[in-house]
């Protein structure tokens, strides 16, 4: 009868092993599922995408003179500067429209106000970047208000 009590233990023990080292792989697996996510998808600087996320970030970073860049002269070079917003943004690639010359890159952006005792604030807009290509390159014509760097000339 004894022999019996081991076995059933030595089962029961078993079991728990298996079980402990089944969690503990489901936990590793998840954690590098989170970390090995890397950030948002980079597109080639010479795509309309490419363009606008790279005046984003620009936009974001607060670095005006690396936006203006990506305008198209007629605008950068006239438009009257306007301090840029601070607030928590992300921007979304919805949809891009591509026809020879024009390009209409479609984004949602959301913006975070601070936070309260109950949470953030979120508002979230879609917008349209209007781009041109000048000389093979992409430029931008038209940007959405929320992501402006200047006023008068169009970017606006």
């Amino acid at each position: 009868m004894m022999g019996t009590m081991s076995d059933s233990a030595r089962r029961s023990r078993t079991i728990l092993i298996a079980l402990i080292a089944g969690v503990a792989l489901v936990v590793v697996i998840a954690l590098i599922a989170v970390f090995a996510r890397g950030g948002p998808a980079q597109y080639a600087a010479d795509t309309p995408e490419g363009v606008v996320q790279r005046y984003s970030q620009a936009v974001v970073d607060g670095d005006v003179s690396t936006a203006l860049t990506y305008l198209v002269p007629e605008i950068a070079d006239t438009c009257d500067r306007i301090p840029v917003g601070t607030d928590d943004m992300r921007i979304t690639l919805l949809e891009t429209t591509e026809r020879d010359d024009t390009a209409r890159v479609q984004v949602l952006v959301v913006t975070v106000y601070g936070s309260d005792p109950l949470g953030s604030s979120e508002y979230e807009s879609e917008e349209v970047f209007e781009l041109v290509r000048a000389g093979g390159d992409w430029l931008i014509e038209t940007v959405p208000w929320s992501l402006a760097v200047c006023v008068d000339g169009g970017a606006q």
